[in-house]
């Protein structure tokens, strides 16, 4: 009697090896799905000409695989730094191994081939959401698991849907972001989720779901970006995000253009609102971007439209505003050099006009000499030629007057006021982007040495 137990649990354990094996990773055509998988990854990057013979089509060998692929893609998706060898011990592709092994791989791309694998399968993986839905709650392996519940069927929608309601931002920012980027079968709903996440506690939640609306219906996503950049005008991030949203609409976001040029007009000294609301105006309506670019060019010497100019700090305590130029599509499609110089006192803030350069100029040099005056140096003309002229700044007469010729041009460059009061001007690209020497500048003479560095 012992005899025959110990025969049958030496065949229970025999056939569980064998159930073992058969569980283990599918495969097609005598090729594993990891293999497959890594493939599809050298087609997907353009690398077709090192796919072997007989594996140009991964996806159809994927969707042969079928819900048999589900347990390998599953410990793809789950990947992280914790388990990583375990996960690649399992798998067969040698290439794959050795690829996500390495020290600074990057796991979130090993991730990414299990959703695509997800992606080829589509409903027919849907029994996988509750294990799917397990590995999104780990914030490591969110990302990928939530790309992945988008692509399985209604009920891996329904997970992201309830996610949206968690009180962690850090849950809901990846639903948002993944909804929005790729959406689900469904696109009204997606919109409305879109539209309900405008009123997420998370600023960053709000731009993205602004940013995501473009492209959805416009007659319920206008509106509802609209009463957003409403709300709350002065935050940045969302409505930079509602900025994007409705310039995917053009002129049917026309409505907007006032609320834009507004807001425009009161954050003009904050470049990176300029750069994003003008980019919106332009592709909702060109005449308030004009209207826009207006009001940047004629709002003061340090606006964001001018730039390439120098300041320099004089004797008397006022600032002095050298040259730069203007940049204009709207007003006149251009680059303005400048030969303008301005004033301004710190202490009121006011601007006054002073005498102008003999050259217009920009990317120019400037620096105080110790006898109080300002010399300029060099900088790109307005005819778009390096230059070699210098010219001085006298700020008890408020005027300008051409001194000694550099050597070579010198553009962009940084001088260097000696302890004898020379000035010394480094080396640098100049016509032709030769590389040049350095030139030393006597006030006493008006004149430019250059010095050879051996």
């Amino acid at each position: 009697m012992k005899f025959r137990y110990e025969n049958l649990v030496t065949a229970i354990f025999c056939l569980f090896t064998i159930q073992s094996a058969q569980a283990g990773e599918p495969t097609y055509n005598g090729q594993p799905l990891s293999e497959w998988l890594f493939v599809l990854q050298l087609q997907q990057g353009g690398h077709d000409n090192e796919i072997p013979a007989g594996m140009e089509q991964p996806e159809d060998a994927i969707r042969q695989i079928g819900t048999n692929g589900i347990p390998t893609l599953l410990d793809i998706l789950g990947a992280k730094e914790g388990n990583k060898r375990r996960v690649l011990a399992k798998l067969k592709s040698e290439e794959l191994k050795q690829e996500f092994n390495e020290k600074d791989a990057d796991l979130e791309d090993l991730r990414k081939l299990a959703v695509d694998g997800f992606t080829i399968l589509g409903t027919n993986a849907e029994s996988a959401v509750p294990q799917i839905a397990k590995i999104f709650r780990d914030p490591e392996t969110r990302f990928q698991a939530t790309r992945a519940l988008t692509v399985v069927g209604p009920a891996g929608f329904s997970v992201l849907t309830n996610a949206l309601a968690s009180k962690d931002e850090s849950v809901r920012n990846p639903v948002i972001w993944v909804l929005g980027e790729k959406g689900g079968s469904d696109s009204n709903a997606v919109t409305q989720l879109l539209i309900n996440s405008l009123k997420d506690s998370d600023v960053v939640n709000q731009g993205n779901a602004a940013t995501f609306l473009g492209g959805k219906d416009p007659a319920i996503a206008i509106p509802a970006l609209i009463e957003l950049i409403n709300k709350d005008p002065d935050d940045y991030i969302t409505v930079e995000g509602a900025a994007r949203g409705l310039s995917s609409y053009g002129s049917a976001a026309k409505a907007a253009a006032p609320i834009l040029l507004s807001i425009y007009t009161n954050h003009i000294s904050d470049r990176s609102w300029n750069v994003e609301l003008m980019w919106a105006l332009k592709g909702i309506d060109m005449d308030t971007a004009a209207k826009a670019e207006a009001f940047l060019v004629n709002s003061g010497p340090l606006s964001n439209a001018h730039t390439g100019y120098t300041t320099t700090m004089l004797p008397n305590g006022k600032e002095l505003i050298a040259g730069g130029y203007i940049h204009t599509e709207f007003l006149k499609a251009a680059n303005h050099t400048l030969s303008s110089a301005e004033l301004l006192d710190p202490a009121t803030g006011k601007w006054t006009e002073t005498g102008e350069m003999n050259i217009a100029r920009w990317d120019h040099t400037a620096i105080l000499l110790r006898n109080g005056k300002v010399l300029v140096v060099g900088g790109s003309t307005s005819k778009e030629f390096d230059s070699t002229s210098a010219e001085l700044y006298d700020p008890t007469t408020e005027k300008w007057m051409v001194t000694g010729s550099l050597n070579y041009t010198h553009r962009g460059m940084h001088a260097d006021l000696q302890p004898d009061g020379k000035v010394r001007i480094p080396g640098g690209a100049g016509i032709g982007f030769t590389m040049t020497d350095e030139e030393l500048y006597d006030p006493s003479t008006g004149k430019w040495t250059v010095i050879t560095n051996k």
